[in-house]
């Protein structure tokens, strides 16, 4: 398994009608979100605005969590539901999405079709570990790629004697090695919380 981290310095940022992007993981090199030719994209956005429209996205499905704060949301024409820190929703990305509420989220957008995965999230205090492969379903360790990303606190992935760890606002990304054939090894991979209420948010994406 490779793993690779990433601080703020990597990022690339962007401005929106409703606040600011940070754009962590675009697939593959050479797409674009302007271009709408991409498989995933893994992000973070603040949302500055009382009210705002999400961006048509009808090729991508979409998968959306608070990272603080409560967001409101209504699609096509629909009322307004309640979102809660954390809390992960998947949706259609071609769905006419309305927002209330100003909040730092997390974000995964998959080609429809061509792509497929999901997204999690993890509280942990400091000291508590787990495995990795207890936070995912079973297929997620097929996964062509696995971005953990730490908003609060940080945490240490442990594997083979070899330690990784991630502070606030970096990621680690997990991709199997070139020639492996057997998946992430998550089931042999250790989380640890080496601060107090270490907030993590997990994407993980295949292509097909």
């Amino acid at each position: 398994m490779k793993v690779r981290k990433r601080t703020a310095k990597d990022y690339r940022v962007s401005r929106w009608s409703g606040g600011e992007t940070r754009e962590f993981l675009l697939f593959p090199d050479g797409a674009s979100y302007a271009g709408r030719d991409f498989l995933w994209r893994v992000s973070s956005a603040t949302v500055e605005l009382a009210e705002s429209d999400f961006t048509p996205l009808p090729d991508y499905r979409r998968f959306l969590t608070p990272l603080s704060g409560a967001l409101r949301l209504s699609q096509n024409g629909g009322a307004f539901r309640a979102l809660g820190a954390l809390e992960v929703l998947e949706f259609d990305g071609g769905a006419e999405t309305k927002s209330r509420g100003e909040v730092t989220d997390f974000n995964l957008m998959l080609r429809k079709g061509e792509a497929t995965g999901g997204m999690t999230t993890a509280v942990l205090g400091a000291g508590e570990s787990c495995r990795l492969a207890d936070l995912f379903p079973a297929e997620a360790a097929e996964s062509d790629a696995l971005l953990l990303y730490c908003y609060a606190g940080a945490a240490a992935l442990r594997r083979a004697e070899k330690e990784w760890v991630a502070e606030v606002g970096a990621y680690l990304l997990l991709s199997p090695e070139e020639g492996e054939t057997a998946g992430l090894p998550l089931a042999d991979t250790e989380l640890l919380a080496v601060a107090e209420h270490t907030i993590l948010a997990f994407a993980w994406m295949r292509q097909h």
